[in-house]
């Protein structure tokens, strides 16, 4: 079991996580970084030398902005069956461990040392091979080429397999679909977020490709990567330590966030604007970690970061994860109105995008 582990990035340690005798995860900045970087979580662990004790009880007992780090989902599922394969017992293995997995293929700029993880392939990849083998793994088949199939979806996270690939020399991440998704679920996510982006909402270039024998696979740019350089992101769960997989936040609390962390007006009407889409369009699935900031190194400020995972989609429990002025379901425009006047959101303003999302879907 891994008991101290150091975070890079930008090839200059971040600090050290330690596990403390009393198994709870510490960790502290290390002098370089404080002398030239930036807070990775500016409410969890300001720019400062103390040493920080993790009290959150989720992220198997990380401190959020590195659990971002750890796929979940499919992608915990993989990491699971792939570790398995090589005999190593995964319910001895801490959250340490899995970070030295993840090593420096995760989402994001952090990268963990020590780094046991798989090096991606430079071979061409067969989209319609790596759907069959997703298939498979989520049928609890035998995958020949799990290390291959690893190694492609890095920490993604979500519900759906995705796999990191180059595509026209940048870095893209191709959606397969999973057992649970209707036939058409890439066409459809490539309709609703081209329709985002005729709302005005910020998204990734994205593109919808047919493969060899016909199937649909959805591409998106991926925006934690510009020209091979790693970007910081951290989702709203993460700044939060909330539970992402559970009902806890409502859109009051995501529009705050927005305007404490970007101190942008901008950024704060997006928000505003994801949550009209989301309401309208039905997409259940906006839980906390359906939402992003990334670091501007030049300006040295966070910004909202584009859209992703906007389509409609149903929780099991039939409600909104993230809620509309304490409202799960049964949302009208006038509840929407209401998020507007409590977050200083010009009310013609809201209207306008309340009025247009209508429009578009019609």
């Amino acid at each position: 079991m891994i008991k101290k582990i150091d975070v890079f990035a930008d090839k200059i340690i971040v600090g050290t996580i330690a596990l403390t005798k009393e198994k709870q995860v510490a960790f502290q900045y290390s002098k370089e970084w404080l002398k030239k970087g930036f807070s990775i979580n500016p409410i969890k662990l300001p720019l400062t030398s103390r040493v920080f004790i993790s009290t959150s009880p989720h992220f198997k007992g990380l401190f959020g902005v590195f659990a971002d780090s750890l796929p979940d989902s499919y992608g915990e599922l993989l990491l699971d069956r792939y570790l398995k394969r090589k005999g190593i017992d995964i319910s001895s293995l801490s959250s340490l461990d899995r970070l030295a997995y993840v090593g420096s293929s995760g989402m994001g700029i952090l990268e963990y040392i020590p780094d046991f993880s798989e090096k991606q392939t430079n071979e061409k990849i067969d989209f319609d091979f790596i759907q069959k083998e997703c298939n498979d793994l989520l049928n609890s088949k035998d995958i020949a080429n799990i290390n291959v199939l690893y190694s492609l979806a890095g920490s993604s996270g979500g519900a759906r397999p995705k796999a990191l690939i180059k595509y026209k020399d940048e870095d893209w991440i191709v959606k397969f679909s999973s057992k649970f998704d209707p036939k058409n679920i890439a066409e459809l996510e490539y309709k609703y977020m081209s329709l985002a982006k005729e709302l005005g909402i910020n998204i990734p270039q994205i593109e919808l490709i047919t493969s060899e024998k016909g199937n649909k696979f959805f591409l998106i740019k991926r925006f934690d990567r510009i020209n091979d350089r790693k970007i910081h992101m951290i989702s709203a769960a993460a700044l939060l330590e909330c539970d992402f997989r559970a009902p806890s936040l409502d859109y009051n609390d995501l529009i705050k966030l927005t305007r404490v962390l970007t101190n942008n007006d901008e950024d704060v009407i997006e928000m505003y604007r994801r949550m009209v889409f989301n309401v309208l369009i039905g997409n259940q699935d906006d839980h906390a970690k359906n939402f992003s900031f990334i670091f501007d190194s030049k300006k040295m400020i966070y910004r909202l970061s584009p859209a992703y995972d906007i389509s409609p989609t149903k929780t099991y429990f039939g409600e909104h994860t993230t809620s509309v002025n304490g409202k799960g379901k049964g949302i009208r425009d006038e509840d929407m109105i209401i998020v507007a006047i409590n977050n200083k959101i010009d009310v013609s303003i809201a209207k306008d995008i309340i009025d247009k999302c209508h429009a578009l879907l019609k």
